[in-house]
């Protein structure tokens, strides 16, 4: 039977943990699960003992790796990052140390909502790879896949169970097996008792406690859930009693169909091609998986024509499903995509010691292609938001409030905002300032700005703090606008110069005022950009300028702001 771990199970949890570890890593060659556990724990998304940072670390550590809990998480991240094809070993004998994969730099550097991305990337686990020769089981599978024609013809609905005896321990291009396996679980409906125990005789067989066993479907159904490919139901029908079941979605379906008319390629059948038909279907397979996701890859469309005519005998006019980072080694897939993520000499006896600062070529330097209906950001306030805070502050205004005392309102009124309220309501500030702002969707981690300020020439990107995540703007927004900055110059989908500022906005102003000068002056005078940092109550007074007399604010003296605001400019 397949085993899937079972680490944060929340595609909103994997998706931050692996960009929080790209950002830390990402210009390593290669790193191991200490570097993931650093990264994760440092940055508050792994505890140990109720602390987090470097106390977690030294917390946790123990004489076998074992029962290093810090390790052990990040050894779970890291397989399920495996899994999806984001990371790859970075040797070709060995798990670890790790590399970034070129699908994984389109994850952890998409602006726009990378779930489509992350469908095709569950679509193309498959077994066996060429990783899984220590693997405990041998089916020969493309679960999700099996797991959706297998709900389709089981009337639509499966109780997790049945996923353990069924597409999880089947050979799913055996199709007697898997006709069997369909007769089984159809045969097994209808008394519980029997459900118990053939689930309870399958734990058995596995060496393994029911419990476990059952731990293994968590994954798996939740990137379902997450891809909307199920649902849960209750159903009493299945086995005369209330179950929680998973039912297949219209969405489902339609992959079930899409996919049934795919050339699915498995590692078996690739090994049997020349290098050169090898690398041709390397490319099919990613630039497929990306195009199936949303991303323009016209650029490439001349290579394409050329590869599908070399694979014409394989590919007999279907799409192709095939995921070269979760089926084999980097090393070719590199060579046929002509890119290069680093390399580094690890001597055996130093596999282990994966704290390397060894540098890879960054993948901003790789081309890294951009969805075709490119919109990261939204509206971040309609008209009748904007109207309404207008209407607010006139009012207050009207009432004999100053200037002072309606920032202090609005102040007061909004010390407990979350993300999902302060986002739109910084977008509406500028907005009223005079300037196109947009917002990053509410929840959405793949946007690399919580919101910019849309110009002609002079795009400016902007990090947001919402009270509830810090009271006082920290060092590390200073580094994500700095960050912003860079990745809008190097993705370029808002046009902007390097002089143009990049900003910071939180409740309330650093409280390491001089530490945070100090970075923002280094950035300037290493990089030439420059970082503008505004509490909400300097931009509350501004808002409250130009209501009150009618105004707006100068595009020219905002676009040039360096350092901290805490007056008009």
């Amino acid at each position: 039977m397949l085993r899937f771990r079972n680490p944060g199970t929340q595609f909103e949890t994997q998706l931050l943990a692996f960009r929080q570890v790209y950002s830390a890593l990402g210009e390593q060659a290669i790193f191991g699960l200490e570097d993931i556990a650093k990264a994760l724990a440092t940055n508050g998304l792994m505890t140990a003992y109720g602390y987090a940072g470097n106390d977690a670390l030294q917390l946790s550590k123990t004489e076998q790796e074992s029962k290093n809990s810090t390790l052990m998480n990040a050894k779970m991240y890291a397989e399920v990052f495996r899994m999806l094809g984001w990371v790859t070993p970075a040797t070709a004998n060995s798990s670890y140390p790790l590399a970034f994969t070129y699908i994984g730099a389109h994850i952890a550097l998409s602006d726009d909502d990378c779930s489509k991305l992350y469908e095709q990337c569950v679509l193309g686990i498959n077994n066996p790879t060429e990783f899984s020769g220590k693997m405990h089981y041998e089916e020969k599978t493309r679960f999700f896949t099996s797991a959706l024609k297998s709900l389709v013809s089981l009337d639509g609905v499966m109780y997790k169970h049945e996923l353990c005896l069924g597409p999880m321990s089947v050979d799913d291009q055996d199709k007697a097996k898997y006709q069997t396996m369909l007769k089984r679980i159809r045969n097994l409906r209808g008394n519980y008792e029997r459900l118990k125990v053939a689930f309870e005789k399958l734990a058995n067989n596995l060496g393994m406690k029911t419990t476990p066993v059952d731990n293994c479907t968590r994954l798996p159904i939740a990137l379902m859930k997450h891809c909307n490919w199920i649902q849960k139901v209750t159903n009493s029908t299945l086995y005369n009693k209330s179950m929680v079941c998973l039912q297949i979605t219209e969405h489902g379906k339609e992959i079930v169909k899409q996919t049934s008319q795919m050339k699915d390629l498995r590692l078996d059948e690739f090994q049997k091609y020349d290098k050169k038909k090898q690398c041709a279907l390397i490319r099919l397979g990613i630039y497929s998986m990306l195009e199936r996701a949303g991303y323009d890859i016209s650029e490439v469309s001349t290579v394409i024509a050329q590869d599908k005519k070399l694979c014409a005998d394989v590919l007999k006019g279907q799409e192709i499903l095939f995921s070269p980072y979760q089926t084999i080694r980097r090393f070719l897939i590199e060579e046929a995509l002509g890119i290069h993520f680093g390399t580094a000499q690890v001597s055996e006896a130093n596999n282990n010691d994966t704290n390397t600062k060894t540098q890879t070529q960054h993948s901003n330097q790789i081309h890294i292609f951009s969805p075709a209906n490119y919109s990261s950001t939204q509206k971040g306030a309609s008209d009748r938001e904007e109207t309404e805070l207008r209407n607010e502050i006139l009012k207050l205004h009207k009432n004999g409030y100053s200037s002072k005392a309606i920032v202090k309102h609005l102040m007061e009124k909004y010390e407990d905002a979350t993300q999902k309220e302060f986002y739109p309501l910084i977008a509406t500030i500028f907005r009223i300032l005079g300037f196109s702002c947009s917002y990053s969707r509410p929840g959405d981690n793949g946007a690399r700005w919580d919101a910019i300020i849309d110009h002609s020439e002079s795009s400016i990107p902007i990090e947001i703090k919402s009270p509830t995540e810090e009271r006082h703007i920290s060092i590390k927004a200073i580094r994500q606008a700095l960050e912003n900055k860079i990745i809008l110059l190097s993705r370029r989908t808002h046009i902007t110069q390097p002089s143009t500022s990049s900003l910071a906005v939180g409740y309330f102003l650093p409280n390491e005022r001089a530490e945070v000068d100090s970075l923002i002056d280094a950035i300037h005078k290493t990089y030439g950009y420059n970082i503008g940092v505004f509490g909400f109550s300097t931009l509350l007074d501004l808002a409250v300028t130009c209501v009150t007399q009618d105004k707006t604010l100068k595009f020219a003296a905002l676009s040039a702001v360096r350092g901290v605001i805490n007056e008009n400019i």
